[in-house]
């Protein structure tokens, strides 16, 4: 079964807590927190305390995506404020299969990420620690990051290391996910997806809909998929 993940990047966080018990009346099956640290976002010493708001809010799965240097005390705090996912970008240099076993030892869900660019070619070696690998669709540092088609052929190439390993390792695809290219993304080798601007673009009264139509949209698309 399809997850979808709805992203609060999009959303207006001085109505966080509404937004959040919205999403989850709507049906999505887990809110999507990335944290940054840039100019423009929060500040990331006050990030846990939006998940700690988030965790109060609504009984739903936190995933928590670190796009920042992530470190064991990092780790631990986004743990204690709620968070059931933890997802990391490798990083050269970095001791991963430590961070991991961190996240894991704190009690979350383990899950790496990439996006277009990064290779993939020790992906097979850290599988054995993950529950999710994360593709992202879109250029981090881009301000509106656009939906890239080059995603698409990331998805693959992990939807085939995942497969081959033979595990229990699920595929969630990010970046500017909407009506417009979820069935592409499923038909990749996506099993989950990140949405935000697709609903947070709308009135929270269609978001039960939208997301129904998504739900159908992947079921298809997995469906007809052809194994690599």
């Amino acid at each position: 079964m399809h997850r979808i993940a709805a992203s609060i990047l999009s959303a207006d966080r001085r109505q966080l807590p509404d937004a959040v018990r919205q999403l989850a009346a709507a049906g999505v099956d887990a809110i999507h927190m990335n944290v940054v640290q840039a100019d423009e976002r929060p500040n990331l010493d006050l990030a846990h305390l939006a998940c700690a708001s988030i965790r109060a809010a609504c009984a739903l799965p936190i995933h928590v995506h670190l796009r920042v240097t992530a470190s064991t005390t990092l780790l631990e705090r986004f743990a204690e404020a709620g968070a059931d996912m933890l997802i990391l970008h490798p990083e050269r240099g970095q001791d991963i299969q430590g961070l991991l076993a961190t996240v894991r030892a704190a009690g979350c869900r383990a899950g790496l990420a990439f996006a277009p660019g990064d290779g993939l070619d020790a992906l097979p070696a850290w599988l054995a620690w993950l529950d999710v690998v994360h593709v992202s669709c879109a250029l981090p540092a881009s301000t509106t990051r656009p939906f890239l088609p080059a995603g698409l052929t990331l998805i693959a190439q992990a939807r085939s290391l995942i497969d081959a390993a033979g595990g229990a390792v699920r595929l969630q695809a990010d970046g500017d996910i909407g009506m417009a290219n979820i069935g592409l993304v499923a038909a990749a080798g996506a099993d989950d997806v990140v949405v935000g601007r697709a609903l947070f673009g709308n009135a929270s009264s269609s978001w039960p809909a939208t997301l129904a139509a998504m739900r159908s949209t992947l079921a298809t698309a997995h469906a007809t998929r052809v194994p690599a």
